[in-house]
């Protein structure tokens, strides 16, 4: 690709040398560079990119785009100097993949606590419809091939591990041409906060945006609230000029984001204030979740539907879900699905390690074991409130807090999980770099006295205890981790995941039930 072809787009300060060279190849590790490859860096939290600028040279990079002038510039090699590298990374990264979002209709989501549900929610009710239609988030990325011209008997799905919520520009453009190969048309996708703030999503224009709630989160990167929320609100300043925003009417920061939005395309969902879209018929047992949402005049002329009401039945448990399967009715409505689709996709769907039920392979217990990502004060609190709802014993929770996080959430969550559950088991979590027993420390510092917990700093052996602990009708909640599949203890992953290691508990208390 000419390098001129490559910067389109990109804001450039400076050129020194040949705008007109051919580039082989682009990255931002200076290792995978190869000959006649441009090599991208900017300053980035910890590490400088352009420190490594001499190893890029000596492997062969003909171009170097970059933050500031290049000392001493080597003959041959080009410089770019643009003020934002990171930018410029997201706009090279879609022009070397040749721009495939065109052809992509992408349905971003963002907020604290939701994203994936809502995500696979609205990924499902596409399905449904018929769509050819991707996922891509924290459990990782999906779709469907198609693998003959039989389109009912004939269906691969791909499935792509997640390391990031929102891959770096590179990964995303080439999942996104991946996915325009094979097809697809529609993309769902979550962005996080320190996604959009690192402009992995620059230059990209979304068809719909979706907003959960915000509550706090991830201080430890934006320093306040209002970094925060300015990061969340970035993915509203891509939308195009004829998108649908789909908010939460609940949430207190609905009106910063009307305010923000340019057009008047807006569809609100809520359960407490008015909104477009509303629950009636609420039921919760511990099998389903169950409401009806009424379709009005107003909706069906925003998003030229047919559809009077859906009916909607939900294995995701927990009255927060309520939010998300609004949400997730929002954009089917918004493409045009029918009541049948809708109502079928919300009842198929099945999100690893939101509100999972653990079960034994012979049997099941008196009592009901939860898995949930909530790691978040809030998202803590509407784990434990619906188990609560749920249940008709006794609720254990089983928590810890992440290390190298915002350490400011850590003692209201010791406080929420102490004020609802009727016994806490304090535990680990990822705790990174930290001492384990330093974050337990710092989640128990304000408790009362008379508060009901314990403190495990072996996690497997703290949910052993919550399980033990467990009677007829109780519910217990394995709160923090959810889908991951591995403890993050010194920069090193070691294989855990809470489903499994409650699910081994669980049969060995069974068999040895049977055997008694």
């Amino acid at each position: 690709m000419k390098l001129q072809n490559l910067l389109d787009g990109v804001e450039v300060s400076e050129l020194i040398g040949d705008s007109n060279s051919e580039i082989v190849g682009i990255v931002s590790d200076h290792r995978e560079v190869k000959e006649n490859y441009a090599f991208l860096c900017y300053q980035g939290l910890n590490v400088d990119g352009h420190d490594f600028i001499p190893g890029a040279i000596k492997n062969g990079a003909k171009v170097i785009i970059s933050e500031r002038p290049i000392q001493s510039l080597p003959a041959g090699v080009t410089n770019v100097i643009t003020p934002n590298g990171r930018r410029a990374q997201a706009i090279c990264a879609g022009n070397w993949y040749r721009n495939p979002t065109n052809n992509l209709k992408l349905i971003g989501i963002t907020g604290t606590n939701g994203k994936t549900s809502t995500a696979h929610l609205s990924y499902s009710i596409l399905r449904s419809q018929g769509y050819k239609v991707a996922v891509l988030g924290t459990v990782g990325h999906s779709y469907e091939t198609q693998t003959s011209p039989d389109k009912k008997k004939h269906k691969e799905k791909i499935q792509i591990p997640a390391l990031l919520t929102t891959p770096d520009a590179f990964k995303l453009n080439a999942i996104f041409r991946e996915l325009v190969d094979s097809g697809v048309e529609y993309v769902v996708m979550e962005t996080s906060s320190q996604g959009l703030a690192q402009h992995r999503l620059a230059g990209l224009s979304f068809h719909t945006a979706v907003f959960t709630n915000f509550t706090q989160d991830h201080l430890d990167y934006h320093n306040t609230m209002e970094e925060y929320l300015d990061a969340k609100l970035m993915l509203f300043d891509q939308l195009e000029s004829d998108g649908i925003a789909i908010l939460n009417s609940d949430s207190s920061v609905k009106n910063q984001i009307v305010e923000r939005i340019s057009n008047q395309h807006i569809l609100t969902y809520g359960i407490k204030t008015k909104a477009d879209l509303t629950p009636h018929a609420i039921d919760i047992s511990l099998k389903e979740l169950t409401f009806t949402t009424f379709i009005t005049e107003n909706i069906k002329n925003l998003l030229n539907t047919s559809c009077n009401h859906i009916h909607t039945r939900l294995q995701l448990l927990g009255s927060y879900n309520i939010y998300n399967a609004l949400a997730a009715i929002g954009v089917g409505l918004r493409y045009n699905c029918s009541e049948q689709a809708i109502s079928d996709g919300l009842a198929s769907t099945v999100v690893p390690g939101r509100f999972e039920r653990v079960s034994t392979a012979n049997g099941n217990n008196e009592f009901a074991v939860i898995v949930d990502y909530a790691h978040t004060p809030d998202g803590l609190e509407n784990v434990l409130t619906a188990a609560r709802d749920i249940s008709d014993g006794r609720l254990i929770s089983v928590f810890g807090c992440g290390g190298d996080r915002d350490k400011s959430k850590r003692a209201k969550m010791g406080k929420i999980s102490t004020d609802i559950a009727d016994f806490s088991v304090i535990t680990s979590d990822n705790p990174r770099t930290e001492n384990p027993d330093e974050i337990i420390s710092d989640i128990v510092s304000n408790l009362p006295h008379d508060a009901a917990f314990i403190c495990i700093s072996d996690r497997r052996k703290a949910i052993q205890q919550a399980i033990l602990k467990a009677e007829k009708n109780d519910v217990v909640v394995i709160a923090g981790k959810g889908h991951e599949d591995y403890q993050e203890i010194n920069g090193q992953r070691f294989p855990f995941d809470d489903r499994r290691v409650a699910s081994d508990i669980l049969q060995h208390i069974h068999t040895d039930d049977m055997n008694s």
